[in-house]
């Protein structure tokens, strides 16, 4: 369930009428954030967004259980948010230390995956992305319109190595949601991903995540932004 949630999370962050306070542009910069399951804070994850070489860097980095589990993705796309290069390094240190080594490097529907050193080329036989910039790209593109649902499938050998899967984000719009009881505006994004459809994303105005929610069997997840 650990690794689970791991994945989940890192899947959601990568994420109106038209307003003029929407997000214009894909942030760049790095934020902090709280993760809390059941309430209780368990953990603490890193995102950073740059512009490299005419490319998006996207990096997410997620701290649990006092530094017993630890993952870093590395996203790479180019400006127009196609697939280049995925990397998921995954460190498990109790009770038994794991290291989880993969790389998927992009070329169309070919993939070269790397999994702990053994290389295999997997193709698809559907268009993909990767879970880093594309649909806040796309919100952003179409003015983020007040409704507008997006589709599309993302790939992540961490769940599906051979397949990509379905992801569909809804732009609802915009709410007043509480954080460490100071209320702020925010554009609600509703998300599902596979199978898991209680999945919430507030987003700032920047584009920048806010908070996520993600329900899914007994268990709620939630990342929280820090200083704000």
């Amino acid at each position: 369930m650990k690794q689970l949630s791991i994945i989940i999370v890192a899947l959601v962050f990568s994420i109106c009428g038209c307003d003029t306070d929407r997000p214009r542009e894909i942030p760049v910069g790095t934020w902090e954030y709280d993760l809390l399951v059941n309430g209780v804070q368990l953990g603490s994850a890193t995102i950073s967004n740059k512009v490299e070489d005419k490319h998006y860097v996207y990096s997410f980095d997620l701290t649990m259980g006092n530094g017993q589990t630890q993952s870093n993705d590395v996203i790479v796309e180019t400006l127009d948010c196609k697939p280049v290069k995925l990397e998921k390094h995954t460190y498990i240190n109790a009770p038994a230390q794991q290291r989880l080594d993969i790389i998927a490097e992009c070329n169309g529907k070919q993939i070269t995956l790397t999994e702990n050193n053994n290389k295999t080329v997997i193709v698809l036989d559907k268009d993909y992305i990767l879970d880093g910039n594309y649909f806040l790209y796309q919100l952003i593109q179409n003015k983020f319109k007040k409704g507008r649902t997006i589709r599309h499938n993302v790939y992540d050998p961490s769940i599906e190595r051979e397949d990509a899967i379905p992801v569909t984000i809804t732009l609802v719009g915009k709410e007043t949601i509480a954080i460490n009881s100071i209320p702020y505006r925010a554009w609600r994004v509703d998300q599902s991903i596979g199978k898991i459809k209680n999945i919430i994303v507030y987003l700032d105005d920047k584009g920048v995540v806010l908070k996520t929610s993600i329900s899914m069997l007994n268990m709620k997840l939630d990342v929280i932004r820090k200083g704000l």
